[in-house]
């Protein structure tokens, strides 16, 4: 879930909303007080109720699912929505959180994928050679020990609606289970029973029904991980998808998987089964070498068929241009020579083996010495297909001695990793090593992360204030062991793509009067001829216990009371917003609506510190440290524009 600025206020980006918690239901009353919460009742009460529940569950020919997977390690969450039938087959569609689409379907435990660019180019780079299989359906390789998707590593044969009733049978008659007010859903009061990681939620009345559930699918029993391993009885996990302690310190390294099930007709159950045979049937391998990858879409090479020892006046040259890809492509041969400038050579279009000769004359260098001379003669082919539709991007690359070849991505990539390059280097000379290794490093890194997609949306709008900063800010959000800087870098990419008056500042400097202010991003937008500014400071928090640091380090550090030497600081005039985002290992809050959002930090115990952080005045008594605060968990992203009143002492 992400914001977007429209008008004087951020308003709701919402994955579930609607399904889950929808906007405006009713307040949770007491919530969050009492331990068995709005549905009441002892464990003897809760099995009964999920018994029931369950037994709904067990008749359905298969369900309809609204779903979120967090892969864990604070790797961004994928949104699918699908239909799994009760024997197991399964077809929708995977959204990733800002751009990158791709049907899906699931057979006899193999997934099926018909995605766009953008979203293979998220899933790692083992799986970016597909690229240039967008819109056509791939069965990704099974590896031993890892997932055949990171992004949804969840074994979608099983989520059908006996695993489910499982799930619910085991959760509510745990006698340990917590019970607590879930707020409302489609006008039905709900209750959460949560145990051991997982989260089971139920209407309070009967006839009771399923809301939700949330579980880790490593260890969920029935609900299962999508990893390939070579015995069953030994499951191996690669990083990122380990199932860890779940405590205030680590929760946020395990996967997570929440999903809203409705019942699905006979009739739709057949269609998904029929549908996921067709994408079966009609789905290739992926390439899976490197030559094969290369291959794909255009490619161009050079060969110099020249003499290496020319002794004649003028010296001959003839270099052959091939296409040696599978598809068509537009290609102009440039060729320097000492003391010659630069020359284009229009080639057209190559086809796909199709080579073009080139043959002219140059003046001999060593004519009049005496000497051999020794040179370097340079051949560069420039194709839009490569470096995009600006020559000059080109030209500044090839003066600096970068190309995308440098980051190793397939051909429909390079014009976006071109551009990046391009974009994370300008304003510093072309012999600086230092600036074109740190792009060179950070384009990596992105790749390996699937974040490429993201930086090219940012690079693609050409709002960002401050792009010195941005090979850095990747480098750093990468390499910090925690997930708030990436969902900062998701946040500015989400902004570029959904704001087109938004000028953005990316944890970097913002100059008035020769003072310097920072914060996480900054925006600068407009509205009906009003200007808006907001100063962001982004807190992701795990767990109940770094709550209320995070909350009280974020309004410090929104007023320049952080400390140490260059103190973060909202400047003047822009509103001081704090947002906070709650990741999965969260249950206390992760999955509740505006209302009950509302009523459990500023009107219960159990986040009484919360209140008193989110409330303090600043230094100067000018006012609350914070003036807007924004939410952020699975059920939507909800906004506080005014907290003055929730901080009145009477409340």
């Amino acid at each position: 879930m992400l914001l977007s600025l429209v008008g004087a206020v951020v308003v709701l980006a919402v994955v579930l909303a609607g399904v889950l918690w929808p906007d405006g239901s009713e307040g949770s009353g007491g919530a969050g007080e009492s331990p068995t919460g709005a549905g009441g009742g002892s464990p003897a009460a809760a099995a009964a109720r999920g018994a029931a529940a369950a037994r709904a569950l067990d008749k359905l020919p298969g369900v309809h699912l609204s779903a979120v997977y967090a892969p864990g390690d604070g790797e961004p969450a994928t949104r699918a929505e699908m239909t799994v039938t009760a024997e197991g087959k399964a077809t929708g569609t995977l959204n990733a959180p800002v751009t990158g689409r791709a049907a899906m379907a699931w057979s006899d435990d193999q997934l099926y994928l018909k995605g766009d660019n953008d979203f293979w180019a998220q899933q790692g780079p083992q799986y970016g050679h597909d690229l240039t299989s967008s819109g056509h359906w791939i069965a990704p390789e099974k590896r031993d020990g890892y997932y055949m998707l990171d992004s949804f590593g969840v074994n979608a044969g099983s989520l059908t609606p006996k695993s489910f009733a499982s799930v619910v049978r085991e959760v509510t008659s745990d006698p340990s289970v917590e019970q607590e007010d879930a707020g409302s859903s489609q006008g039905r009061r709900a209750t959460s029973y949560t145990t051991q990681g997982r989260t089971v939620v139920l209407t309070s009345d009967a006839p009771y029904t399923v809301v939700a559930v949330g579980v880790n699918p490593v260890d969920a029993g029935p609900v299962e991980t999508a990893a390939w391993h070579s015995s069953a009885s030994t499951l191996t996990l690669t990083a990122g998808h380990r199932a860890v302690p779940v405590d205030d310190g680590d929760s946020y390294y395990n996967p997570y998987l929440i999903a809203v099930p409705k019942p699905a007709t006979d009739k739709e159950t057949a269609a998904a089964d029929a549908a996921a045979d067709k994408a079966a049937a009609a789905a290739v391998p992926p390439s899976s070498t490197a030559k094969e990858a290369s291959s794909q879409g255009p490619n161009f090479t050079t060969r110099m068929t020249s003499p290496y020892l020319c002794t004649s006046k003028p010296c001959s040259y003839s270099i052959t241009v091939t296409n040696e890809g599978d598809e068509p492509a537009e290609a102009i041969l440039h060729v320097s020579f000492p003391g010659i400038p630069d020359r284009a050579h229009p080639l057209g279009t190559l086809a796909p083996n199709e080579s073009k000769e080139v043959s002219g004359t140059r003046p001999n260098a060593a004519a009049g010495t005496g000497k051999t001379v020794r040179h370097t003669d340079y051949a560069w082919v420039y194709s839009p297909a490569f470096y995009g539709p600006d020559p000059k991007v080109a030209e500044r690359l090839h003066a600096r001695n970068l190309k995308p070849d440098d980051v190793f991505v397939a051909t429909p990539l390079k014009p976006a990793v071109a551009m990046l390059l391009d974009l994370m280097t300008q304003g510093t000379p072309d012999d600086d090593t230092e600036a074109n290794n740190n792009a060179v490093e950070a384009l990596r890194s992105a790749n390996d992360r699937g974040q490429l997609p993201l930086l090219a949306a940012i690079a693609e709008s050409g709002r960002l204030s401050n792009t010195k900063d941005l090979a850095e800010n990747v480098l750093k959000a990468n390499k910090a062991d925690n997930p708030g800087d990436v969902r900062v870098l998701e946040q500015v990419a989400h902004l570029m793509k959904t704001d087109p008056n938004a000028e953005v500042i990316y944890d970097g400097p913002y100059e008035i009067n020769g003072k310097k202010f920072k914060t996480d991003y900054m925006v600068i937008s407009s509205k009906g001829g009003e200007e808006i500014k907001k100063a962001f400071q982004v807190k992701t928090v795990t767990s109940r216990r770094n709550l209320p640091h995070h909350v009280d380090k974020g309004g410090e550090q929104l007023n320049g009371e952080g400390g140490g030497k260059e103190p973060e600081s909202a400047p003047p005039g822009f509103e001081r917003v704090l947002q906070i985002n709650i990741e999965p290992g969260f249950a206390d809050l992760f999955l509740k609506n505006k209302a009950d959002l509302e009523k459990f930090l500023f009107s219960t115990r159990k986040y009484a510190t919360v209140r008193e952080n989110m409330c303090k005045q600043r230094k100067d008594g000018k006012g609350l440290r914070i003036q807007q605060l924004v939410i952020v968990n699975k059920a939507g992203t909800h906004v506080w524009a005014d907290l003055s009143k929730l901080c009145e002492k009477d409340r």
